[in-house]
């Protein structure tokens, strides 16, 4: 049986929004609404670092063993966040995005060490390189609001939230091959690529999950209740992935096959949002209340 527990973080207006675990076992997460980027240890102590009174830090991924990129969506850049003198946590470096007001929200690392992100309000892709460069990639459709992207390999993934399609780049600078959603404005939002190679993605408004395999297929697996409202989504390492149900106060598991398990939060209305699995085994989710989620 699936153990819950919550751990109180900040209060209910800073927002705890994306979340994501380094190697050594901390837990960062993002202060949507407080303009901060925050650290629980292992042992449960808690770091914060102040991103400015306009930052507003949206999406996190790994850079390093102890270190994370952020997505500062209001300030227009990337920031790198980690460990500095006495181990208390700063910003060790940022990059400017070049297009104004693009709005850079979701991210992720590739292997080479480089780091893509996507622009809501721009119609694009960025790509930092390892010497900060900032490369940017129209997606090729107007008002798609490029949301949320995962990396595998040389790949990466991306959601058209406005635009209901997945799309790919398979590998630098290619073309982007687009996937269609087979129902209207499903809203797609959180992706990511499971063990099996298999990408699998959240319909917020659709009320479902997608799949698409390494073949190409995509299918789609609806859930229980159609306003549950899936957001984020990330992968299992045995196997599976588990996401988000914001509308529903839920954190469920799919299988590769597609099974569903669903457990209830604690806390009622806690809005979860941003979902990762540490090296343990154990899930961590973001609860917009000021709470982080533990499933063991």
């Amino acid at each position: 049986m699936t153990r819950i527990v919550e751990h109180p973080v900040t209060d209910a207006s800073a927002g705890p929004y994306g979340i994501t675990v380094t190697d050594d076992g901390a837990v960062w997460f993002t202060l949507v609404h407080a303009g901060q980027v925050g650290r629980r240890d292992v042992d449960g102590s808690l770091q914060f670092v102040d991103l400015g009174d306009t930052a507003q830090p949206s999406q996190l991924s790994r850079a390093t063993d102890e270190s994370v990129w952020v997505t500062d969506t209001t300030g227009n850049r990337i920031v790198h966040v980690g460990r500095g003198a006495r181990d208390s946590i700063r910003v060790l470096n940022e990059v400017s995005v070049p297009t104004m007001e693009s709005s850079p929200f979701g991210i992720t690392s590739l292997y080479d060490g480089t780091v893509w992100f996507t622009e809501l309000a721009a119609d694009a892709l960025g790509r930092v390189d390892i010497m900060g460069r900032v490369t940017e990639f129209p997606v090729g459709r107007s008002d798609g609001m490029a949301s949320m992207i995962a990396g595998s390999g040389e790949s990466v993934w991306f959601t058209l939230n406005q635009g209901n399609a997945v799309g790919h780049v398979r590998g630098g600078d290619a073309a982007i091959q687009y996937f269609e959603l087979p129902r209207p404005a499903s809203g797609p939002v959180g992706i990511t690529v499971a063990e099996d190679g298999a990408v699998w993605f959240a319909e917020v408004l659709g009320g479902a999950l997608g799949r698409i395999g390494r073949d190409g297929v995509l299918t789609e697996v609806l859930l229980p209740d159609s306003d549950s409202k899936p957001h984020a989504i990330t992968a299992a390492p045995a196997g599976g992935c588990w996401f988000t149900l914001w509308g529903s106060n839920q954190v469920g598991f799919v299988s590769d096959a597609g099974e569903l398990t669903l457990h209830d939060l604690p806390t009622p209305a806690s809005e979860p949002h941003g979902i990762a699995v540490a090296p343990d085994g154990h899930v961590w989710v973001a609860l917009e209340r000021g709470l982080l989620a533990e499933l063991a």
